[in-house]
């Protein structure tokens, strides 16, 4: 194998860890976990395997954990108190509530992820109902361009695979790097149960590997 085929194939395997790592956060801002996503997490194991090793990522999962034991309710009524309300949300999920003046949605910033979105053939699922900025459909997309860089490395099209670890790259800067961190504090400040405490830890923690992989210029989060 050559150095080039050397390094794509580690350049993959990371592509593939934070794919993952991504769209399995994304479900967890982005809705309550139902009983199904509670026994999957219970089973032995799973979360055992969860392949980043950071110390924010191992305080992750034991908090994730340690969370599925609480009542079903109690991990709904954090999840209401934290994004949605009523009243302001203690951790508000849209960019834009961040990044303006006036800490409004649908403001700026949810235009522009939506023209990004939009390039790469994505509609965010309740346009124009919420806002395209929440950080679980920005994790969700980054898992899109994860996937896609993917099958580009194994169709050989070094073009493509160029463009999308640059769409990756500019949109970690340029959008879910300058305010995930201040939501993701948000939760651990406000949260009454670890389930969620652990949500914000695995979300660092795979923002950080994202850094290391995409960002090498920035420092670790």
């Amino acid at each position: 194998m050559t150095g080039v085929d050397t390094g794509r194939g580690a350049l993959a395997e990371r592509l593939d860890v934070l794919a993952g790592c991504y769209a399995f956060t994304s479900r967890l801002l982005l809705a309550p976990p139902d009983p199904d996503l509670i026994a999957r997490l219970r089973e032995p194991g799973l979360l055992a395997g969860w392949p980043l090793r950071d110390d924010r990522s191992a305080e992750g999962v034991r908090l994730l954990l340690d969370g599925t034991r609480a009542p079903a309710l109690d991990l709904g009524r954090d999840f209401q108190r934290l994004f949605v309300g009523p009243g302001h949300p203690l951790a508000p999920p849209y960019e834009s509530v961040h990044r303006t003046a006036d800490h409004l949605v649908f403001d700026e910033q949810t235009a522009q992820v939506r023209e990004v979105y939009r390039r790469l053939g994505r509609v965010a699922p309740a346009l124009n109902r919420e806002p395209d900025d929440h950080l679980g459909l920005e994790l969700d997309f980054l898992s899109l361009l994860s996937v896609r860089a993917l099958d580009a490395i194994d169709a050989g099209d070094v073009g493509l695979l160029d463009a999308l670890l640059a769409t990756q790259q500019t949109f970690l800067t340029e959008h879910v790097l300058c305010w995930a961190g201040d939501v993701t504090a948000l939760i651990a400040e406000h949260a009454r149960t670890d389930f969620y405490r652990g949500t914000a830890a695995l979300v660092d923690g795979v923002l950080a590997e994202a850094t290391r992989t995409l960002v090498p210029d920035k420092p670790d989060r």
